[in-house]
C-alpha cells in the first residue's frame, strides 16, 4: 500500500493540535490512511481531516490532493500553517472545532 510508505513520525505541532482535539472530547486519530495519501489528523465522527502545513507545503499540490480527499473519501481538509500553531491559537481553533461539530450533527 503507498500510503503506508508515506507516513512519517509525527511533529510536536501535530501532536499539540491531537491534543486540543482531544481534550474537547472529540476522538481523533494520528496518520490516518486515505490511500494514496496519509493525514495528519483525522476525525471520523466529522468526516474532518486537518494537516499541519510547514514551510514544505505546495498550494496548488495541496488543494489537488484536497479536493481527492473530498470526492473520494468524502473528507473535508483544515490546513493550519505552523506559524499559526501556538498556545494563544487554541482558544480560536477549539471554537472553530466545536462549531464545525455542531453543525455537522445538525445536518
Amino acid at each position: 500500500m503507498v500510503s503506508r510508505n508515506l507516513r512519517k513520525k509525527d511533529t510536536p505541532h501535530e501532536l499539540m493540535v491531537l491534543d486540543w482535539v482531544r481534550s474537547t472530547g472529540i476522538g481523533a486519530n494520528s496518520q490516518e490512511d486515505f490511500p494514496p495519501y496519509v493525514v495528519d489528523i483525522y476525525i471520523p465522527d466529522m468526516k474532518l481531516a486537518i494537516e499541519v502545513d510547514g514551510p514544505l507545503h505546495f498550494s496548488k499540490k495541496d488543494k489537488k490532493r484536497d479536493q481527492i480527499l473530498l470526492e473520494k473519501y468524502e473528507v473535508e481538509v483544515w490546513r493550519l500553517p505552523l506559524k499559526l500553531l501556538k498556545a494563544s491559537y487554541k482558544e480560536d481553533f477549539i471554537s472553530m472545532l466545536l462549531e464545525k461539530g455542531a453543525s455537522y450533527l445538525d445536518g
